[in-house]
């Protein structure tokens, strides 16, 4: 084991962020990378973390460990001094406004023309083309801006790994999944290690967060190349850990030991008693996600509880309408049958505000689509 601290640029005059680095496992093959709170008003993951550091201490004493695991417990210093009268406000960047789980993807164009000379038949060696690539194209990063180099930092660190998992949490929700759709059956593992039963598969060629960030290039690039093949090609996914408000040691533990059971599933940690989990998640799409939008200004009360399935035009909330002589309310319906999974509990609403979600099985949005309140 090692812990390493890396200094970010100072934004001010007498401040200093810096990122801690724990490394477990031996270094040169398989490499997992996990961070937490890349959002840094989402606690839930920088707990798990903690206890992740502390299985992992144990598995590396115990000569268990198959792979480099780094792992970053939080992963936005910039958004944790962000507050506002006591407040953590770490979503977004104060000084360019962007979300910070957004805006790192990799020029694919470029690695497409850097690659095209050197591939073979060989997809070891495609495989270790791609990764020095993506490596160099992060290192020749330019940009002043905190946020900027804070990307470049924890892209440094993970965009050449095998397993990317970047822990997230929604404001009110049952927990679930997000991961590229070309990769269902792993995404389906990691959902049955966590005991997860949603899963939202997403396409990647379009606007990607940190996790995507990863499995773009490489479906991009294999479009470019598909007679070339590429061995092991990085596997992310983002973990969305219930609500803001689900911090607890019990959660933590469980959700840390579900990760560590995914990794042994993968091969990357010894476990001669290990066995797949016999599970069955429902696996959506990103695009069948229904968003349920406010219509008027006024304070939403919800009518129907997280997890419950719904028909279409079910009722899912009331907006209670402040402004008008008499009291009125005015519905707010299910455009369509589903799972009610998530919720803002922001109670005094906008109009066209997002104030839930609903896991269908028809296409509600189009590919690509970013889901985020």
């Amino acid at each position: 084991m090692s812990y390493q601290t890396i200094a970010l640029p100072s934004s001010s005059v007498g401040s200093q962020t810096y990122l801690g680095v724990h490394r477990f496992g031996p270094s040169g093959g398989k490499k997992v990378y996990l961070q937490a709170g890349l959002h840094a008003d989402e606690y839930p993951g920088l707990l798990v973390a903690q206890h992740l550091i502390g299985h992992l201490a144990q598995l590396e004493q115990q000569h268990l460990l198959r792979a480099e695991i780094v792992v970053v417990p939080f992963a936005n210093p910039i958004g944790l001094r962000q507050r506002t009268f006591g407040h953590v406000t770490g979503r977004c960047d104060w000084h360019t406004g962007q979300n910070f789980n957004r805006g790192m993807a990799l020029d694919s164009a470029e690695l497409i023309q850097t690659l095209a000379p050197n591939l073979s038949e060989d997809g070891a060696h495609n495989s270790r083309l791609l990764r020095t690539a993506m490596l160099q194209q992060v290192a020749q990063r330019t940009g002043q801006m905190e946020i900027a180099t804070l990307h470049q930092t924890l892209l440094g660190l993970s965009i050449d790994a095998d397993l990317v998992i970047d822990l997230h949490c929604d404001d009110v929700a049952l927990p679930h999944l997000f991961y590229a759709h070309h990769q269902p059956e792993i995404g389906l593992q990691l959902a049955c290690s966590l005991g997860y039963d949603i899963c939202l598969e997403e396409d990647v060629r379009g606007t990607v967060a940190f996790d995507g960030s990863h499995t773009q290039p490489w479906v991009l690039v294999q479009a470019e190349f598909p007679d070339h093949p590429f061995a092991s090609p990085c596997f992310a996914a983002t973990i969305e850990l219930r609500g803001r408000t689900d911090v607890s040691t019990e959660l933590a533990q469980q959700d840390s030991q579900g990760i560590v059971h995914f990794l042994a599933g993968q091969g990357l940690i010894a476990a001669s008693d290990y066995q797949p989990p016999a599970c069955t998640p429902q696996q959506h799409g990103v695009d069948q996600v229904s968003l349920i939008l406010a219509s008027h200004s006024g304070l939403v009360t919800y009518k129907r509880a997280l997890g419950e399935w719904l028909a279409a035009d079910d009722l899912i909330a009331e907006i209670v309408l402040l402004d008008q002589p008499i009291p009125q309310t005015i519905e707010v319906r299910s455009p369509s049958a589903g799972r009610l999974f998530s919720q803002t509990n922001h109670f005094f609403s906008a109009p066209g505000q997002v104030i839930a979600m609903v896991a269908t099985r028809e296409a509600q949005n189009q590919p690509g689509t970013q889901l985020a309140y």
